[in-house]
C-alpha cells in the first residue's frame, strides 16, 4: 500500500503533479518496495528510507519511508533533479536535505497518527 499523507500531498506532490502524476509515484513506490534505489538511514524503528530516481523530462528524485512491518510505502520528498536546495544533492551528507527529511518524517508520522492520509494500492 502507498500511504499519501495530507502534509506531503500539499507540500511535495501537488506542486509537481504536472511532471509526476500518481502513476509515476506508484511506479517509483513499487521499485522502492522491491529493494531498488538507494537506502538511506531512517530514525523510525523498523523502517528505512529509499531514494528513487525518476527519469523523464524533467528528471526527478523521490524518497519513500518504507514501513517494514506493514510493507507500506510513504512518500516523503519529491523534487526535480535541478532543484537547487534539495534535488541536486539528496544525500545524508547534505545537512539541508537531512534536516528536511527529518522534518517530513515527523509530518508523516503525525498525519498517520491523526488519520490524515489516503491509502492507494500499488
Amino acid at each position: 500500500m502507498i500511504i499519501i499523507c495530507k502534509s506531503i500531498q500539499e507540500k511535495e506532490l501537488k506542486p509537481l503533479e504536472k511532471y509526476f502524476d500518481i502513476q509515476a509515484i506508484k511506479k517509483a513506490a513499487l521499485k522502492a518496495k522491491n529493494g531498488l534505489g538507494e537506502v538511506l538511514p531512517a530514525t523510525v524503528e523498523n523502517s528505512h528510507v529509499v531514494k528513487i530516481y525518476l527519469t523523464g523530462k524533467p528528471a526527478g528524485r523521490v524518497c519513500f519511508l518504507i514501513l517494514l512491518a506493514e510493507g507500506d510505502v510513504v512518500p516523503l520528498v519529491l523534487r526535480l533533479k535541478k532543484d537547487k536546495k534539495i534535488g541536486e544533492n539528496m544525500s545524508m551528507q547534505n545537512t539541508a536535505f537531512k534536516q528536511f527529511l527529518e522534518k517530513n518524517i515527523k509530518l508523516v508520522l503525525r498525519d498517520i497518527e491523526s488519520g490524515e492520509y489516503v491509502e492507494i494500492g500499488i
